[in-house]
């Protein structure tokens, strides 16, 4: 029960921070990005070939792989997001160019890093935290550790901050906000950079655990999807309990129900709250397009 548990909060944090991502972005932007997997995908990936093929320390692995992940969320800002806002597009089409940059982070990372799954070496391997005869991975502890600072960052630049000020200023109303001097276009791009640097973190974190792969882009996207949904879509906050009870669903049902229906059954909940609480179980923030 204990080992359920822990495997289900830790993939629940991860499930969280990526759903703070679409969360942020869209209570920022307005955009519904299906392309936070990649960065977690991009940041497993790089910093495992940073280490296993160039020889880098870990810590020299951690950075370059967040680079990475930040990078990328620029690129998909400047290339296809933004481009498609100045021509007018639809949201469903700015939907759509994020699906194809997601295809192309796959594509590209299988080309040039092969197909073999990939692990990034633990931060403090051999250590064990032991409780009632159960032994707790310590990479387990660093990704509650990470989401606990990134949840408090996030909560101080959104509050604290002027940056945030401006954030919260673009989820109102865009329109007014370049009148206050704040350009939507710019927090879009710190938005993207920032939301794919924690999905590259959260990819480092979670890869001594489970393999990183290019296929993993698309599992991540979905359950961080998923958890946005249910905690709320555009409410950070509910992103993480959203993903807490993703986490915890998924192990508990993985294995005291059916691991073969197990995607069925986590869909058929997204249904259900779609259909009871389609708010969320947080009621999520209210956004407008950015143009």
């Amino acid at each position: 029960m204990l080992e359920t548990f822990t495997i289900g909060i830790s993939l629940g944090c991860v499930y969280g921070l990526v759903a703070l991502g679409v969360s942020l972005i869209y209570r920022t932007t307005g955009v519904l990005s299906f392309a936070q997997g990649a960065f977690v995908m991009i940041g497993g990936m790089v910093g495992a070939w940073l280490a296993d093929d160039l020889g880098a320390p870990l810590g020299i692995a951690l950075l370059g792989g967040v680079a990475a992940g930040a990078l990328s969320g620029f690129v998909l800002a400047v290339a296809i997001v933004i481009p498609l806002w100045k021509r007018g597009a639809s949201p469903f089409m700015v939907i759509l160019g994020t699906l194809v940059f997601l295809v192309i982070s796959e594509n590209l990372v299988l080309n040039q890093l092969g197909s073999q799954p990939r692990a990034v070496r633990a931060i403090t391997p051999g250590w064990k935290l032991h409780v009632a005869g159960q032994a707790i991975e310590s990479q387990v502890l660093w990704v509650l550790l990470a989401t606990v600072l990134v949840g408090g960052a996030l909560y101080v630049l959104l509050m604290r901050s002027r940056f945030g000020a401006a954030m919260r200023a673009c989820a109102i109303d865009q329109q007014t906000s370049r009148l206050l001097g704040v350009s939507p276009t710019r927090v879009a791009l710190a938005v993207f950079a920032l939301t794919a640097a924690i999905g590259a973190l959260v990819g480092l974190l979670i890869a001594p655990i489970q393999f990183s792969a290019y296929t993993a882009a698309n599992a991540y996207g979905i359950k961080g999807f998923l958890a946005a949904v249910i905690g709320g879509l555009g409410d950070v906050r509910g992103a993480v309990i959203g993903g807490l009870i993703v986490g915890l669903s998924e192990a508990f049902i993985g294995v005291y129900v059916s691991s073969t229906y197990l995607d069925l059954i986590l869909l058929g909940m997204l249904l259900a709250v779609l259909l009871l609480r389609p708010r969320g179980v947080l009621p999520g923030t209210k956004v407008v397009a950015a143009r």
